[in-house]
C-alpha cells in the first residue's frame, strides 16, 4: 500500500466512522462497463462481421456525446449518474426527474448503437436493441475488489460505517444488493434519494446524520477527487483516496487530500 501523509491525515483526531464510496471504491465499475462493450461487440462481430473494437469505441463515444447533449443532463450531472450507467439503467422511481429519464433512456440506448452500427454499413434497430439488451444483461454483474470484504469484517467491531455514492437509487440498491455486502454497513446513502449528489454538503450531511457523527470524528474513503474529496473537504472531513489506478494528483485537489492510498488493504492503520 502506498501510503501519502498530510497535515490533515496526521491530525489528532479521534475517529468514530468511516464513510466509504461505492463505484472503483468497493466495486468495479469501469471494468465492468469494458467487459459489457466486449461482450457486445463479439457477438456483432460474430454475427454480422464488424469490427468488435471499432464498433466498441463508437459505442461508447456515441454514448457520451448523446449523453451530454440529453435534456436530463444537468441532472444526470448533479446526482452523479454517468453515460455508461445509462447504457444499462431503467431509472425507476417517482422523482419528476428520474420519470423523465426513464421516458428517453431506451431511445438513448437504442441510438448508441444505431450510430454505432451504421458506421459499419448497419442499419438495422432490431440489431441495435439487440444489442444494447446484451450490453444491458451482461453489465449487470458486479465485482467487489478482493481486499474489501475481508477489511469491512475488520472494520465492523470498531467503526460505524457509511456509504455514501452517487446515482440513481435502482441501480445503486441493486449493485449493493447483489455485492452483498450491506449488513456491514450502519447507513447507506444514494444521491438520487437526496435530490443532490457530492460534493455538495448537504448529502454528506445526510450520511453523517445516519451515522449519528460530526465530520471531525468521520473519515470519507472514494476514488474521485472532485467528488469525494472536496465534498469531505468541504465538510471538514478528512479524505481518503483510494488510486488504483495511479492517477496524478493536481495541485487543484492536493489539499483535499488527506491519504492517499492504492489499495483498501490495511486500511485501518492509517485512521
Amino acid at each position: 500500500m502506498l501510503a501519502k501523509e498530510s497535515q490533515v491525515a496526521g491530525s489528532n483526531m479521534t475517529i468514530t466512522a468511516i464513510i466509504f464510496d461505492l463505484d472503483e471504491t468497493l466495486i468495479e465499475d469501469s471494468e465492468a462497463t469494458k467487459r459489457a462493450l466486449v461482450k457486445a461487440g463479439t457477438y456483432a462481430q460474430n454475427e454480422w462481421g464488424v469490427d468488435a473494437r471499432q464498433l466498441e469505441q463508437a459505442a461508447y463515444q456515441h454514448a457520451r456525446q448523446l449523453w451530454k447533449a440529453a435534456p436530463t443532463y444537468a441532472y444526470c450531472n448533479n446526482i452523479g449518474i454517468s453515460a455508461s450507467e445509462g447504457m444499462w439503467g431503467y431509472f425507476a422511481g417517482d422523482d419528476p426527474n428520474l420519470r423523465a429519464l426513464a421516458q428517453w433512456v431506451p431511445v438513448y440506448q437504442r441510438q448508441l448503437w444505431l450510430s454505432a452500427l451504421a458506421e459499419q454499413g448497419i442499419e438495422s434497430r432490431s440489431n441495435a436493441e439487440h444489442l444494447a439488451s446484451i450490453f444491458r444483461e451482461e453489465r449487470r454483474r458486479y465485482t467487489t475488489f478482493p481486499e474489501v470484504e475481508a477489511l469491512l469484517q475488520q472494520l465492523r467491531p470498531q467503526y460505524k460505517l457509511g456509504m455514501l455514492t452517487n446515482g440513481a437509487p435502482d441501480l445503486q440498491r441493486e449493485k449493493v444488493a447483489q455485492i452483498q455486502l450491506e449488513h456491514y454497513f450502519d447507513t447507506i446513502v444514494v444521491s438520487g434519494e437526496v435530490g443532490v449528489g457530492k460534493p455538495e454538503r448537504e448529502v454528506f450531511q445526510v450520511v453523517m446524520d445516519g451515522l449519528k457523527v460530526t465530520s471531525s470524528e468521520a473519515v470519507m474513503v472514494g476514488d474521485s477527487l472532485p467528488r469525494d474529496m472536496i465534498g469531505a473537504q468541504r465538510c471538514g472531513m478528512r479524505g481518503i483516496w483510494i488510486n488504483r489506478c495511479g492517477m496524478h494528483c493536481s495541485e487543484e485537489y492536493a489539499s483535499a487530500v488527506g491519504i492517499e492510498v492504492t489499495t483498501l488493504e490495511n486500511l485501518s492503520q492509517f485512521l
